[in-house]
Parts: C-alpha cells; sequence; structure tokens
C-alpha cells in the first residue's frame, strides 16, 4: 500500500502528458481546437462537471469556451460566471484559487458560486496576455473532491498555454482589423461612389465594406447591434443637420444614405435601451421622424443584414402609418 500510491501519481502524471502531447499535436494551427480539445481533457482527467475558459470584456465576465462531463450543464453558470469564483481569481492572478469543499470552507460556504450555482470544488488559474490578466482557467464540481499537485500542475500548464493562444489570437485579430480598416480607408480614396453627394453621407457600397470590419467582433463577442431607419426629404438645411449629427456619432457607430431620403443608423454593441437615449438627441437635431428600429445578433441564426434590414424596415412602415416617433420589430 505504501508504494502504490506513488506508482498510481507516476501513472497519472504519464497518462496526462501523454494526453496533452496529442492535444499539442492535434491543435497545432488551430487555436478553436486548442480550447475545445484542451477543456475535453481537463474534464476526462480530473472527472469534474465542467472546464471553462471566461475572460473579461466591456460588458463584463464572459464564458467563451467550455466542456462539460456527461450529467453536467452550463446553464447556470454560462447565464452568471461572475456569481462563480473566477472574479476572486483575476483579483489575485499570482497564485492557483483551490477549493476542496466550499460547503465547509467558512470563506465560502456564503458565497453565490456555492450557493447559487451549486458549485463545491474549484480550482482556477489566471489567464495573462503580456502582464495584463484577462481571464480564468477553471474546472468546476458539483461535489466535494481533492486535487492531486498533477492535477493542479496539469491546470497551470494548460493555463499557460491557452494564455500564449489568445495573445497570438489577439495580435491576428488586431492584424485582421487593421486590415480592413485599410482597406476601408483605401476604398474611400480610391472610389468617390462611397459617398452620397445628394446628402454627403457614406451610401450602401460604404456600409458593405464597413461590415466586413465590424461583424467579426460582433459575432465573436456575441454583441447585439442596434439598427434604425428614417426618412426625411433632402430641403434646405438637411445635408447640414445630417453632417452635424454624424460628426458627433459615437466612435463605432454610423450613419449611412440607404435610398433616396433614408437614411440607416447602425449602433454596434447597443441594446434597444440605449438606443433609445441616443435617437432622442439624434431628434433633437433633425427633428421628429417615425423612425423602425430594431435589435440584430449578428450570430448563427442571423448572420447577414438582410433579415435585420427586413425587420427593420417593416417597423419604419408601421411607425409612419401609426404617426408615432418609432416603433421596434425584434426577431
Amino acid at each position: 500500500m505504501v508504494v502504490a500510491k506513488p506508482a498510481k501519481v507516476a501513472k497519472d502524471s504519464l497518462d496526462h502528458l501523454a494526453g496533452l502531447s496529442e492535444l499539442l499535436q492535434a491543435s497545432r494551427t488551430d487555436s478553436a481546437r486548442l480550447f475545445e480539445h484542451g477543456l475535453a481533457l481537463l474534464v476526462q482527467a480530473f472527472g469534474v462537471d465542467r472546464a471553462l475558459l471566461t475572460r473579461v470584456t466591456g460588458l463584463g465576465y464572459e464564458v467563451f469556451w467550455w466542456a462539460v462531463g456527461p450529467r453536467a450543464t452550463m446553464d447556470p453558470v454560462f447565464e452568471a460566471p461572475e456569481k462563480g469564483f473566477c472574479p476572486f481569481v483575476i483579483e489575485h492572478p499570482e497564485r492557483p484559487l483551490i477549493i476542496k469543499h466550499a460547503g465547509t470552507d467558512p470563506h465560502w460556504r456564503k458565497s453565490p458560486g456555492c450557493v447559487e450555482l451549486g458549485i463545491q470544488a474549484y480550482a482556477g488559474v489566471a489567464l495573462k496576455v503580456g502582464d495584463e490578466t484577462v481571464g480564468t482557467l477553471c474546472v468546476q464540481h458539483h461535489a466535494p473532491r481533492a486535487f492531486t499537485h498533477t492535477e493542479l500542475s496539469l491546470l497551470q500548464t494548460m493555463g499557460h498555454l491557452m494564455g500564449r493562444t489568445l495573445e497570438s489570437e489577439n495580435l491576428k485579430q488586431e492584424l485582421r482589423a487593421a486590415l480592413d480598416a485599410l482597406e476601408l480607408s483605401s476604398a474611400i480614396v480610391e472610389d468617390s461612389a462611397m459617398q452620397s453627394s445628394r446628402s454627403g453621407l457614406p451610401n450602401r457600397h460604404y456600409l458593405d465594406v464597413w461590415l466586413r470590419a465590424t461583424l467579426f467582433l460582433a459575432r465573436r463577442r456575441r454583441e447585439p447591434m442596434t439598427l434604425a431607419l428614417w426618412s426625411q426629404p433632402m430641403v434646405a438645411g438637411t445635408k447640414g443637420r445630417l453632417a452635424a449629427v454624424a460628426a458627433h456619432l459615437r466612435g463605432e457607430d454610423l450613419l449611412v444614405e440607404l435610398s433616396t431620403d433614408q437614411y440607416l443608423l447602425l449602433m454596434p454593441h447597443t441594446t434597444d435601451s440605449g438606443a433609445e437615449v441616443l435617437l432622442a438627441r439624434l431628434r433633437e437635431v433633425l427633428g421628429e421622424h417615425p423612425t423602425g428600429a430594431t435589435l440584430w445578433l449578428p450570430d448563427g441564426k442571423d448572420m447577414t443584414l438582410k433579415s435585420a434590414l427586413r425587420r427593420v424596415a417593416k417597423a419604419f412602415t408601421d411607425a409612419s402609418r401609426e404617426g408615432v416617433p418609432i416603433v421596434w420589430h425584434h426577431s
């Protein structure tokens, strides 16, 4: 019995190392495969409910990759990752957080992670990009359990590997965004047809190029975009008012002339409540015009602008018919 335990630890170490080696060979050039198979490896090797990657964004904590065991779900954790233990890991990135039995630990037994999410055992490490802590890698389980030295070594190694992968992905993303911006700038210089001479605003051609640079991040972050559509005649002063509005939009918003006397405002990562505030400010400059609006989440169910334009056009028609300031149509 005395010699069996070290033999088992050695066997576990070899099994984990073999699994990590296979993972690296399978995902050498594919970050998605690394995240998918790496988290699945942790679930299998630890025998836990779930393994997940969380990150901190402008919208708070979000789960952006995960794996679950045969009888586990992500439902409560996915909806509120900040209720777990990842905020503590972010605040103390210098060391792993290990919880063997949250229900009997005075520090954690009343925490939302234990009480609301039912997490009894937890092990998590910080993910770093350069000197910045950007997220966490963790495993969670519904029952108490201890974590061996071998398991923690595997978790830390995987955390380091995934942190480096995120750093590489960020560089690729920045490069892609820079190339898209360069393409957009070049197109504007080379093609005067991207601007409407009538209103002075970008036109539909410009919108098509702009979307290529915008949708990648919107889909990656699962961020909503609000569209607003209205019509107003080009009378004396209209062009100047439109220019004033366009000049004072937020940096990521875009106002285009969709067709003659019809204007479309796109507001990335903006919900309906935030859009209502912005549109009220616009009406102070442009005057009252019936407006149609819709919320667009460019994900797998609504990948293209076509369906969102159909909804916002229907909302605009209804607002015009009813003579009201704004009508919303949701998918």
